[in-house]
């Protein structure tokens, strides 16, 4: 099933591509537009989390645990 596709043309910083460029590579994007669209969704995914009021944790390595804290959603 082929998704539809829309062109969107955007202003970014070097800051913004380097983010992108670094997702393309850590998240094995096929392109920036590709790791781009996968940040967006993992975005949605963890804001629509924080405002039903859920805690979106990250376990570390050693097993201990970390609350991620995004300013503005929410409520937090």
């Amino acid at each position: 099933m082929a998704m539809e596709l829309t062109k969107v043309t955007m202003n970014l910083t070097h800051r913004d591509i380097a983010n992108a460029e670094s997702l393309e590579r850590r998240l094995r994007s096929p392109s920036k537009a590709s790791a781009v669209s996968s940040a967006l969704a993992i975005a949605e995914q963890i804001t629509r989390k924080l405002e039903q009021g859920d805690e979106v944790l990250i376990r570390r390595r050693d097993g201990s645990a970390v609350k991620l804290f995004l300013p503005r959603v929410g409520g937090a």
